[in-house]
Protein backbone atom coordinates (compact mmCIF):
# COMPACT_ATOMS: atom_id res chain seq x y z
CA UNK A 1 0.00 0.00 0.00
CA UNK A 2 2.94 2.38 0.67
CA UNK A 3 4.81 1.60 -2.54
CA UNK A 4 3.44 4.66 -4.24
CA UNK A 5 4.60 7.08 -1.52
CA UNK A 6 7.94 8.77 -2.18
CA UNK A 7 9.87 10.70 0.48
CA UNK A 8 11.90 13.67 -0.71
CA UNK A 9 15.33 13.40 0.99
CA UNK A 10 15.78 17.17 0.96
CA UNK A 11 12.43 17.73 2.69
CA UNK A 12 13.31 15.07 5.28
CA UNK A 13 16.60 16.77 6.13
CA UNK A 14 14.85 20.14 6.43
CA UNK A 15 12.26 18.64 8.75
CA UNK A 16 14.90 17.06 11.01
CA UNK A 17 16.88 20.32 11.09
CA UNK A 18 13.88 22.40 12.15
CA UNK A 19 12.87 19.74 14.71
CA UNK A 20 16.36 19.86 16.25
CA UNK A 21 16.44 23.66 16.08
CA UNK A 22 13.09 24.08 17.83
CA UNK A 23 14.11 21.54 20.49
CA UNK A 24 17.32 23.50 21.23
CA UNK A 25 15.41 26.80 21.36
CA UNK A 26 12.86 25.29 23.74
CA UNK A 27 15.67 23.99 25.95
CA UNK A 28 17.43 27.37 26.05
CA UNK A 29 14.17 29.11 26.94
CA UNK A 30 13.61 26.60 29.74
CA UNK A 31 17.16 27.07 31.07
CA UNK A 32 16.78 30.85 31.05
CA UNK A 33 13.85 30.70 33.48
CA UNK A 34 14.34 31.14 37.22
CA UNK A 35 14.29 28.06 39.44
CA UNK A 36 14.66 27.15 43.08
CA UNK A 37 16.68 24.08 43.92
CA UNK A 38 18.47 22.31 46.76
CA UNK A 39 21.75 20.43 46.55
CA UNK A 40 24.45 19.10 48.85
CA UNK A 41 27.95 20.61 49.13
CA UNK A 42 30.71 18.37 50.52
CA UNK A 43 33.24 20.02 52.89
CA UNK A 44 36.97 19.29 52.55
CA UNK A 45 39.75 20.80 54.69
CA UNK A 46 42.95 21.41 52.71
CA UNK A 47 46.43 22.81 53.44
CA UNK A 48 46.53 20.90 56.74
CA UNK A 49 49.94 21.33 58.50
CA UNK A 50 52.15 18.26 58.40
CA UNK A 51 51.91 17.80 62.19
CA UNK A 52 48.09 17.90 62.29
CA UNK A 53 45.38 15.56 61.08
CA UNK A 54 41.65 16.14 60.60
CA UNK A 55 39.81 13.55 62.64
CA UNK A 56 36.18 14.39 61.95
CA UNK A 57 33.90 16.97 60.30
CA UNK A 58 30.43 17.46 61.78
CA UNK A 59 28.64 17.46 59.43
CA UNK A 60 30.76 16.57 56.39
CA UNK A 61 28.37 18.35 54.02
CA UNK A 62 25.75 21.12 54.03
CA UNK A 63 22.48 21.50 52.15
CA UNK A 64 22.25 24.64 50.06
CA UNK A 65 19.00 26.14 48.80
CA UNK A 66 19.56 28.41 45.83
CA UNK A 67 17.62 30.38 43.26
CA UNK A 68 18.80 31.22 39.77
CA UNK A 69 18.50 30.54 36.10
CA UNK A 70 18.75 27.03 34.77
CA UNK A 71 22.13 27.98 33.34
CA UNK A 72 23.55 29.00 36.72
CA UNK A 73 22.22 25.89 38.48
CA UNK A 74 23.07 23.39 35.76
CA UNK A 75 26.58 22.53 37.06
CA UNK A 76 25.33 21.78 40.58
CA UNK A 77 22.61 19.57 39.13
CA UNK A 78 25.15 17.49 37.19
CA UNK A 79 27.66 16.77 39.96
CA UNK A 80 27.96 17.27 43.71
CA UNK A 81 30.18 20.31 44.39
CA UNK A 82 32.92 20.42 47.04
CA UNK A 83 33.80 23.40 49.22
CA UNK A 84 37.55 23.30 49.89
CA UNK A 85 38.38 25.13 53.11
CA UNK A 86 41.97 26.03 53.95
CA UNK A 87 43.14 25.09 57.45
CA UNK A 88 44.08 28.74 58.00
CA UNK A 89 40.41 29.70 57.60
CA UNK A 90 39.32 27.59 60.56
CA UNK A 91 38.45 29.27 63.85
CA UNK A 92 39.83 27.62 67.00
CA UNK A 93 37.10 27.28 69.64
CA UNK A 94 38.69 24.87 72.12
CA UNK A 95 41.49 22.32 72.39
CA UNK A 96 41.60 20.25 69.20
CA UNK A 97 38.30 21.71 68.03
CA UNK A 98 37.73 24.23 65.24
CA UNK A 99 34.74 25.77 63.49
CA UNK A 100 34.00 27.10 60.03
CA UNK A 101 30.93 29.05 58.97
CA UNK A 102 29.71 28.42 55.44
CA UNK A 103 28.36 31.62 53.88
CA UNK A 104 26.91 32.59 50.54
CA UNK A 105 30.03 34.68 49.98
CA UNK A 106 32.40 31.77 50.58
CA UNK A 107 30.38 29.54 48.25
CA UNK A 108 30.56 32.22 45.57
CA UNK A 109 34.26 33.09 46.08
CA UNK A 110 35.27 29.45 45.85
CA UNK A 111 33.09 29.05 42.75
CA UNK A 112 30.89 26.41 44.36
CA UNK A 113 27.82 28.43 43.39
CA UNK A 114 27.59 30.51 40.21
CA UNK A 115 27.76 34.26 40.84
CA UNK A 116 24.48 34.69 38.98
CA UNK A 117 22.65 32.47 41.42
CA UNK A 118 21.31 33.54 44.82
CA UNK A 119 21.87 31.41 47.94
CA UNK A 120 18.63 31.30 49.97
CA UNK A 121 19.69 29.07 52.86
CA UNK A 122 22.56 26.93 54.14
CA UNK A 123 21.78 24.11 56.56
CA UNK A 124 23.63 23.84 58.85
CA UNK A 125 25.78 26.94 58.32
CA UNK A 126 28.43 25.94 60.87
CA UNK A 127 30.88 23.03 60.60
CA UNK A 128 32.80 21.66 63.58
CA UNK A 129 36.17 20.14 62.80
CA UNK A 130 38.08 17.90 65.20
CA UNK A 131 41.84 18.24 64.67
CA UNK A 132 44.52 16.30 66.50
CA UNK A 133 48.32 16.41 66.70
CA UNK A 134 50.32 13.48 65.40
CA UNK A 135 53.76 12.00 66.04
CA UNK A 136 56.57 12.70 63.61
CA UNK A 137 60.16 11.70 62.92
CA UNK A 138 62.89 12.17 60.34
CA UNK A 139 63.88 9.15 58.23
CA UNK A 140 66.49 8.75 55.45
CA UNK A 141 65.57 8.43 51.79
CA UNK A 142 67.16 5.55 49.90
CA UNK A 143 67.62 5.51 46.13
CA UNK A 144 66.05 2.84 43.98
CA UNK A 145 67.45 4.40 40.80
CA UNK A 146 69.70 2.41 38.46
CA UNK A 147 72.03 4.29 36.10
CA UNK A 148 73.82 3.06 32.99
CA UNK A 149 76.15 5.39 31.13
CA UNK A 150 76.84 6.00 27.49
CA UNK A 151 80.13 4.49 26.29
CA UNK A 152 83.01 6.69 27.42
CA UNK A 153 81.03 8.33 30.21
CA UNK A 154 80.81 7.62 33.91
CA UNK A 155 79.97 8.98 37.34
CA UNK A 156 82.06 11.88 38.57
CA UNK A 157 80.41 11.80 42.01
CA UNK A 158 78.16 9.54 44.03
CA UNK A 159 74.45 9.52 43.30
CA UNK A 160 72.92 12.01 45.75
CA UNK A 161 69.39 12.32 47.09
CA UNK A 162 68.28 15.88 47.81
CA UNK A 163 67.00 16.09 50.45
CA UNK A 164 68.47 12.91 51.87
CA UNK A 165 65.77 12.63 54.55
CA UNK A 166 62.12 13.55 55.01
CA UNK A 167 59.63 13.89 57.85
CA UNK A 168 56.86 11.34 58.27
CA UNK A 169 53.84 11.93 60.49
CA UNK A 170 51.11 9.70 61.78
CA UNK A 171 50.05 7.70 64.83
CA UNK A 172 53.05 6.70 66.93
CA UNK A 173 52.17 3.02 66.52
CA UNK A 174 52.33 3.38 62.74
CA UNK A 175 55.61 5.27 62.36
CA UNK A 176 57.72 3.54 65.05
CA UNK A 177 58.78 0.66 62.81
CA UNK A 178 59.46 2.80 59.71
CA UNK A 179 63.23 3.24 59.37
CA UNK A 180 63.56 4.53 55.79
CA UNK A 181 61.66 5.30 52.63
CA UNK A 182 62.67 4.44 49.07
CA UNK A 183 62.24 6.20 45.76
CA UNK A 184 60.20 4.41 43.13
CA UNK A 185 62.18 2.10 40.87
CA UNK A 186 63.63 4.03 37.95
CA UNK A 187 66.24 3.21 35.31
CA UNK A 188 68.27 5.91 33.57
CA UNK A 189 69.83 4.70 30.32
CA UNK A 190 72.65 6.03 28.09
CA UNK A 191 73.47 8.88 30.48
CA UNK A 192 76.03 11.36 29.13
CA UNK A 193 75.37 14.50 31.16
CA UNK A 194 74.67 15.59 34.72
CA UNK A 195 71.71 13.84 36.32
CA UNK A 196 69.17 16.15 37.94
CA UNK A 197 65.75 14.52 38.02
CA UNK A 198 62.76 14.52 40.32
CA UNK A 199 61.79 11.03 41.43
CA UNK A 200 58.64 10.14 43.35
CA UNK A 201 58.80 8.37 46.69
CA UNK A 202 57.28 4.91 46.99
CA UNK A 203 54.41 4.77 49.48
CA UNK A 204 53.14 1.26 48.73
CA UNK A 205 54.73 -0.23 51.84
CA UNK A 206 53.62 2.59 54.18
CA UNK A 207 50.46 2.50 56.32
CA UNK A 208 47.60 4.58 54.92
CA UNK A 209 47.51 6.82 57.99
CA UNK A 210 51.14 7.94 57.51
CA UNK A 211 51.86 11.16 55.62
CA UNK A 212 55.11 12.40 54.10
CA UNK A 213 56.47 15.95 54.28
CA UNK A 214 57.03 15.65 50.51
CA UNK A 215 56.17 13.08 47.87
CA UNK A 216 59.27 13.40 45.65
CA UNK A 217 63.01 14.09 45.91
CA UNK A 218 65.74 15.08 43.48
CA UNK A 219 68.32 12.58 42.24
CA UNK A 220 71.60 14.33 41.40
CA UNK A 221 74.94 13.10 40.03
CA UNK A 222 77.83 14.73 38.17
CA UNK A 223 78.73 12.86 34.99
CA UNK A 224 81.89 13.27 32.89
CA UNK A 225 83.55 11.86 29.79
CA UNK A 226 86.42 9.49 30.63
CA UNK A 227 89.36 8.05 28.73
CA UNK A 228 91.98 5.37 29.43
CA UNK A 229 95.68 6.06 29.74
CA UNK A 230 98.88 4.13 30.51
CA UNK A 231 101.95 5.41 32.28
CA UNK A 232 105.32 3.98 33.41
CA UNK A 233 106.10 4.55 37.09
CA UNK A 234 109.35 3.85 39.07
CA UNK A 235 109.02 1.10 41.69
CA UNK A 236 109.94 1.97 45.28
CA UNK A 237 111.33 -0.85 47.47
CA UNK A 238 110.26 -0.83 51.10
CA UNK A 239 112.04 -2.35 54.15
CA UNK A 240 115.40 -3.18 52.53
CA UNK A 241 117.49 -1.23 55.05
CA UNK A 242 120.02 -3.96 55.88
CA UNK A 243 119.94 -5.74 52.55
CA UNK A 244 120.74 -4.70 49.04
CA UNK A 245 117.84 -5.78 46.86
CA UNK A 246 117.72 -5.44 43.13
CA UNK A 247 114.45 -5.69 41.24
CA UNK A 248 113.80 -6.44 37.59
CA UNK A 249 112.27 -4.44 36.03
CA UNK A 250 112.64 -1.20 37.96
CA UNK A 251 109.44 0.31 36.61
CA UNK A 252 105.81 -0.74 36.44
CA UNK A 253 103.17 0.10 33.87
CA UNK A 254 99.95 1.50 35.30
CA UNK A 255 96.66 1.63 33.39
CA UNK A 256 94.19 4.23 34.57
CA UNK A 257 90.87 5.86 33.72
CA UNK A 258 90.64 9.61 34.09
CA UNK A 259 88.31 12.41 33.14
CA UNK A 260 89.14 13.57 29.62
CA UNK A 261 89.82 17.16 30.68
CA UNK A 262 92.45 15.96 33.20
CA UNK A 263 94.22 13.49 30.90
CA UNK A 264 97.14 15.80 30.05
CA UNK A 265 97.70 16.66 33.72
CA UNK A 266 98.70 13.12 34.78
CA UNK A 267 102.44 12.52 35.37
CA UNK A 268 104.47 9.53 36.73
CA UNK A 269 105.16 11.44 39.97
CA UNK A 270 101.42 11.39 40.70
CA UNK A 271 101.67 7.64 41.33
CA UNK A 272 103.59 5.61 43.89
CA UNK A 273 104.13 1.92 43.13
CA UNK A 274 105.81 -0.14 45.87
CA UNK A 275 107.03 -3.62 46.67
CA UNK A 276 107.76 -4.63 50.25
CA UNK A 277 110.83 -6.77 50.99
CA UNK A 278 109.14 -8.00 54.18
CA UNK A 279 106.88 -10.03 51.87
CA UNK A 280 109.88 -11.87 50.39
CA UNK A 281 109.96 -15.65 50.58
CA UNK A 282 112.87 -18.08 50.18
CA UNK A 283 110.66 -20.19 47.94
CA UNK A 284 109.66 -17.35 45.64
CA UNK A 285 111.80 -14.87 43.72
CA UNK A 286 108.96 -12.38 43.19
CA UNK A 287 107.52 -9.52 45.23
CA UNK A 288 103.90 -8.35 44.80
CA UNK A 289 103.43 -4.79 43.55
CA UNK A 290 100.99 -2.29 45.00
CA UNK A 291 99.73 1.10 43.91
CA UNK A 292 100.27 3.05 47.14
CA UNK A 293 99.24 6.40 45.72
CA UNK A 294 97.22 7.64 42.77
CA UNK A 295 95.88 11.09 41.82
CA UNK A 296 92.46 12.01 43.18
CA UNK A 297 91.35 12.75 39.61
CA UNK A 298 91.93 9.13 38.55
CA UNK A 299 88.76 7.03 38.67
CA UNK A 300 90.38 3.58 38.38
CA UNK A 301 94.07 2.55 38.43
CA UNK A 302 95.50 -0.95 38.00
CA UNK A 303 98.88 -2.56 37.45
CA UNK A 304 99.59 -4.26 34.13
CA UNK A 305 102.02 -6.63 35.93
CA UNK A 306 101.19 -7.59 39.50
CA UNK A 307 104.68 -8.62 40.67
CA UNK A 308 108.39 -7.97 40.15
CA UNK A 309 111.44 -10.28 40.31
CA UNK A 310 113.98 -9.52 43.00
CA UNK A 311 117.61 -10.46 43.63
CA UNK A 312 119.50 -10.13 46.93
CA UNK A 313 123.01 -8.86 46.23
CA UNK A 314 124.43 -9.44 49.73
Amino acid sequence: MLRGIKINSVSAREFLFFLLFTTIIAGLIKLSKTYKTQFEVAIEVVDVPIDRTVQELTPSYVKVSAEGSGFSLLTNAIEEPTLKVSFTELQSVESHMYEYTVTARSLSQKEVVDNEGAVLAIVPPQIRIAVDSVASKRIPVQSNVAVSYKTGYGAKSKLRIEPDSITIVGPATSITSIKEVFTIGKELMEVDKKIAQEVALSTQELPQDVRLSQTAVNVVQDVAKYTEGKIVVPITILNDLDTQVKILPKTAEVSYIVELENFDKITPSDFLVTCDYENASDNDAYLPLKIAKAPATVKVARLINKQVKFIVIN
